[in-house]
This record gives structure tokens, C-alpha cells and sequence, in this order.
């Protein structure tokens, strides 16, 4: 029923408070966020089935002839040792086994890409460990070919250097590419995974430092990586950095800008997107691999935090923990004006990277003198056991033949026996004596021939007597006695 106006009474007073107006989340974008924990390192995911096209035979399309890379016996694409390097006796290519099988001994899958796998093995030639990149997919055509086999070619460019990762040498068999490179223990990105909180600042700037150097071997190399991110650098047993994966590494000068590809968007310069390709993109790659690094950040595919970090944004949030002068270079290696943002030769002749680098080598050389100084003392201490157990066994090699020990008599004294028979053979004149004294003479023969005859056995005096033998003896007179 409804109750009239005069009886409702005056009408309730609404809140001034204005209704909030959407931001569109433009604050959800800019904000940054640290490191969510990762799961555990054994934990991945099934990989998909390769795919298989079969051939596409017709009238119209008629099916392709196979081509010469795809023939099963193996080619070398880069070596070590040279282009004329012949290939190990342990390869038989009359064998069903694929090269990689034959000359290598597989101990492990370290993982897998999107663009390659990685197994460690052994060399069955030298016996040494190392690291062996398959390409997943086999090569697409004559292009894909040559732009993967540019990349074996452009890894073995930049030759040995302490902070790049060797390669030993590059094969294709069976359309896919293989590499052989040294054996690092992991990688920059599964350290800190596995650490879960940011490493020291003093570590940290060992790491910048190597890295830096490996940056300027590859610009006098003429060569810029384009892929630069914790993933790619790698940790040896000592914790040296090692840059690795040049898969879209590009010559400078030589190469054409089609070529070009750009790298993981996170840690990508802002200038890449418009097409400038040049060794300053791998220094702000760099800086934003340290920041991650440093400040345990997640950095951004997209957005507004994205945009704020090409701007030369810094959260401070994150960087509070560092220190003034690893902020200020961590400023002018993200500097948006690639112009501006000095070089690795330019970063490494700073005074933090100085003193960096001083404290660096005396702790690579402390390092390797007490590897050193270990195995020489294990040599040592073998040396000293074996001349140990020598003089042990000395006395043993002079020690003359060994002697009868004495024995005492096991039988009582002749004189012990008493038997009637002595007191018959006394009365018979005393033959019984002579006899028995003849017998002693024949018996010590008889037991001095089975002395010899037995080493070690006790002398045995036996004193028997002729007497007591129940032979009749003969007298002179023809007659026997008894």
C-alpha cells in the first residue's frame, strides 16, 4: 500500500562521496613484482611429439629428391683443429649409428628449447666431458640450412676466450645440426632459481664484470649476440661466467638487417624495435640480466612497467639494497638513447669495475693455485707412502734362508728303557752293545737322509736295539741262539 508523502517525511540525505572513477588497472600495469619460487629443477613437462610431414607425391606436386644434407653419414661444418681435420677412427659411416652415437658416450639430457636440445656426454676419443646441442627439428629447406650452419660458424668466429663458451666443433648428419661445446655445470638462471633470494652485491659484480669482457671479445670479434639473458650465460665449477648460445648473433657490417632477429622481449633494447642493430643492444641487455639479477625482479614482457624500464626507470623498491655506484651503472647501461649508453670497453675502465676486476683475478688466481697446490700435495703424499712401504719391506730382502728351529726330544733317554733282554744280552757276552751301537751308527744315517729329505722335521734319536728282534742269531759254533 503506498503511504503518502506527507506521512513518509522528508526524504533521506544521499552521501557526497563521488562514486571512483576507473583507472583502466593503469597502476596494476606499472607495478613490479620480485621472483615467484620455481618449481623444483627435475620437474618439466612432457615435450610434444615431433611432427612428421610425409612426402606430397602428384602429378601436380611431385615429390622432392632428398637432398645432400639429409644423407645419413655425417659432415663437418666447423672444427677445432681446422677445416682439414680428418674424422675420428672411432666413426665407421658403413655403421647404422649416427656419428653422435659412435663417438660420444650420452650421460644425462641437461634440457631442452625451442630450438635445440642438450645432452651431456663423453667423448669416446679423448674421454673428456662436454656439452652437445642437437637442433630439434631437422632443417626445412636450403635457408634453414644455411642460417643454422651460419650460426656453428659464427660460434666458432669467436675462438677461446675465458669468458665465452668454447666450441670444440659442429657436425650435420641426418638434417640436423649438432654442437659440441664445453661442459658448464648450469646456468646463471638456474643458480639464482635454485637460490631463491638475490646473491651478494660482491658476487654480483664479479659476474657484471665477467660478462663485460665477454661482450668486448665479441665486438672485436665483430660480432653482437642480440640474445644476451641469464639463461644464456653460464657458470663454470670456479663461478666464472661463460656467454653462450649464439644463435642469433649478427655480423657487424657484413650481415644484412633481414637477418636480424630479435631476442626475449624482457630483456630486448628499445631501439631494436626500429631496427638498430649494434653492440650497445647487448649492453642494455646486460644491465636489465643484472638487474633481474641483483634485485630479484620479474621483469616485464609488456605494459607500462615495461615502457618505464625503456625510459631508464629504476624501482626503487628494488634497487634500495645496492649500492650508489652499482646504481649509477646500472643507469647509464639502461640508457634509453643507445648514443648515450656507454660501451663495455667504456664500463670496464670505471672505477667499480677497477677495482672489480683487481679483486677478481687475485680470487681466479688464489683459486687456481690451490687446485694446484691440492694436487701437488696428493702427488706428494703418494710419493711419500709409496717410499714408506719400500723402506718397510726392507729388512725383508736381506733375510737369509730360513732355519730349523730347535726341538726338544720327543722320546725319553735311552738309559730310561730297562727290559730283561738287556740283562740276557749282557751275559751273552756283550754282543747286544756292539750290535746296538752299529745300529745307532746306520739309525743317525737313516734319520740324517730323511732330515734332508723333509726340511723342518725334528731329529729323532731312537734308541732301539738289535736284542730285541726275535731273529735267532748264529753262533761260531754253527749253533743258533735265541
Amino acid at each position: 500500500m503506498p503511504v503518502p508523502l506527507d506521512e513518509a517525511g522528508p526524504e533521506p540525505r544521499l552521501s557526497c562521496t563521488p562514486l571512483p572513477v576507473p583507472a583502466f588497472f593503469r597502476e596494476a600495469e606499472g607495478s613490479f613484482s620480485a621472483k615467484r619460487p620455481q618449481r623444483a629443477s627435475g620437474y618439466s613437462l612432457l615435450s610434444r611429439p615431433r611432427h612428421k610431414v610425409p612426402p606430397t607425391v602428384s602429378r601436380v606436386f611431385p615429390g622432392c629428391q632428398p637432398q645432400p644434407w639429409s644423407q645419413p653419414r655425417a659432415r663437418l661444418v666447423w672444427c677445432r683443429g681446422g677445416p682439414g681435420q680428418a674424422a675420428p677412427p672411432l666413426y665407421d659411416p658403413a655403421k647404422r649409428e649416427s656419428f653422435f652415437r659412435q663417438c660420444f658416450q650420452v650421460l644425462g639430457h641437461l634440457g631442452r628449447g625451442s630450438f635445440g636440445e642438450v645432452y651431456k656426454v663423453r667423448s669416446r676419443a679423448d674421454g673428456r666431458l662436454y656439452a652437445v646441442k642437437r637442433s630439434v627439428e631437422p632443417f626445412r629447406g636450403a635457408a634453414d640450412r644455411h642460417r643454422k650452419l651460419a650460426e656453428a660458424r659464427r660460434h666458432g668466429r669467436v675462438g677461446r676466450h675465458p669468458n665465452c663458451l668454447g666450441l670444440a666443433q659442429a657436425w650435420e648428419e641426418r638434417g640436423q645440426l649438432y654442437l659440441q661445446t664445453e661442459l658448464c655445470p648450469g646456468s646463471l638462471l638456474q643458480h639464482c632459481e635454485a637460490r631463491g633470494q638475490p646473491p651478494p652485491e660482491r658476487r654480483v659484480r664479479a659476474w657484471l664484470w665477467d660478462l663485460l669482457r665477454a661482450l668486448q671479445h665479441l665486438r672485436v670479434c665483430g660480432l653482437a649476440h642480440l640474445d644476451v639473458k641469464p639463461a644464456n650465460v653460464f657458470l663454470t665449477a670456479r663461478g666464472v661466467c661463460k656467454l653462450g648460445d649464439f644463435g642469433l648473433a649478427l655480423e657487424l657490417g657484413q650481415a644484412e638487417l633481414g637477418e636480424a632477429q630479435e631476442g626475449d622481449p624482457r630483456y630486448m633494447a628499445p631501439e631494436l624495435l626500429r631496427g638498430d642493430y649494434s653492440p650497445a643492444a647487448d649492453v642494455f641487455s646486460l644491465g636489465m640480466t643484472i638487474l633481474e639479477v641483483a634485485c630479484n625482479l620479474e621483469l616485464p614482457t609488456g605494459g607500462e612497467a615495461w615502457q618505464q624500464l625503456r625510459q631508464g626507470y629504476l624501482p626503487p623498491e628494488f634497487t634500495a639494497g645496492l649500492s650508489l655506484e652499482l646504481q649509477a651503472l646500472l643507469a647509464a647501461m639502461l640508457e634509453p638513447d643507445p648514443r648515450f649508453r656507454p660501451s663495455a670497453e667504456t664500463l670496464l675502465e670505471s672505477d667499480l669495475m677497477r677495482c672489480t676486476g683487481r679483486w677478481r683475478r687475485l680470487a681466479l688466481l688464489a683459486e687456481a693455485g690451490l687446485e694446484w697446490g691440492t694436487v701437488l700435495l696428493q702427488g706428494l703424499m703418494s710419493l711419500l707412502w709409496g717410499a714408506w712401504l719400500a723402506l718397510c719391506s726392507l729388512p725383508h730382502w736381506h733375510q737369509g734362508p730360513p732355519t730349523t728351529p730347535p726341538c726338544s726330544p720327543l722320546l725319553p733317554a735311552y738309559g730310561s728303557f730297562s727290559s730283561d733282554w738287556e740283562d740276557d744280552e749282557d751275559d751273552e757276552g756283550g754282543t747286544g752293545s756292539l750290535a746296538l751301537e752299529v745300529f745307532q751308527l746306520s739309525g743317525s744315517s737313516g734319520n740324517s737322509s730323511l732330515q734332508d729329505r723333509v726340511p723342518g722335521a725334528p731329529r729323532l734319536s731312537l734308541p732301539l736295539s738289535l736284542g730285541s728282534t726275535s731273529t735267532p742269531q748264529q753262533t761260531p759254533g754253527g749253533r743258533k741262539q735265541r
